[in-house]
């Protein structure tokens, strides 16, 4: 009996020295790189919808090329490759897609024969002068955009009827938009859609097209602007720049 518990033993030895991998842990450690690049990839989703979620799409791209490198450096003693893959891959496609896709929606937002302006740096930042007569008029590169088929964005002053808005006041920035405040003289137009276009307010950046016009300034005040635009076009804007 002894003699064949012996055989029984020894042949199960045998069958596991001659079994690769039977002494060897089955797990290999993941470098901490590669799981947070897909992270990252997963993360980059968002630069589909704004240009700062392509910052996840740039690190999630470097942090899994390193990984990656890390992996292969390791003669097989680190796992996680296929993990860092993805998290190049998604990274990539996303960076690329999304740029593109922010680039062609600049590109197309523009309606066709009217100019792009900022708000910021071509209204709100130049504003005003004081002439010689004590008279307080508008930037002289403001004057010259009188008349102009102009298109620019911003936030819409919250009204009581949030619904079939004809006329509006667009603000530079939603801060005083959001709290009712009272905007600046130079951070506000007042936007008059055409006739048959009407418009629903949105808390969101929205963007205009028309004919810019300046207005008395003797007659501004309050929620009274002193830039008016016959607006042609409206719509939630496709970008955020």
């Amino acid at each position: 009996m002894s003699q064949t518990l012996d055989q029984l033993e020894s042949s199960a030895m045998r069958s596991a020295s001659i079994e690769p991998g039977f002494n060897e842990f089955a797990y290999k450690p993941i470098p901490p790189l590669a799981p947070v690049s897909a992270l990252l990839g997963i993360c980059a989703l968002s630069g589909l919808l704004s240009p700062l979620g392509l910052v996840f799409a740039v690190f999630g791209f470097v942090l899994g090329f390193l990984a990656v490198l890390q992996i292969q450096r390791a003669d097989g003693d680190l796992g996680g490759r296929r993990l860092a893959s993805l998290g190049v891959a998604m990274s990539a496609v996303l960076l690329v897609g999304g740029t593109g896709l922010h680039f062609y929606w600049y590109q197309t937002e523009v309606p066709e024969g009217y100019q792009r302006i900022s708000f910021g740096a071509d209204i709100s930042k130049k504003g005003f002068v004081v002439e010689e007569d004590g008279e307080g008029r508008a930037h002289p590169d403001i004057a010259a955009l009188e008349g102009k088929p102009l298109f620019l964005k911003g936030f819409m002053y919250p009204e009581q009827n949030p619904e079939g808005i004809s006329s509006f006041i667009l603000c530079r920035d939603n801060g005083d938009c959001c709290f009712g405040g009272q905007p600046k003289l130079t951070d506000m137009i007042k936007v008059k859609l055409a006739d048959g276009l009407t418009a629903r307010y949105s808390a969101h950046m929205v963007s205009v097209a028309g004919v810019f016009r300046l207005r008395d300034l003797r007659k501004t005040g309050n929620l009274e602007p002193a830039f008016e635009l016959d607006a042609t076009h409206f719509g939630l804007a496709k970008t955020s720049y």
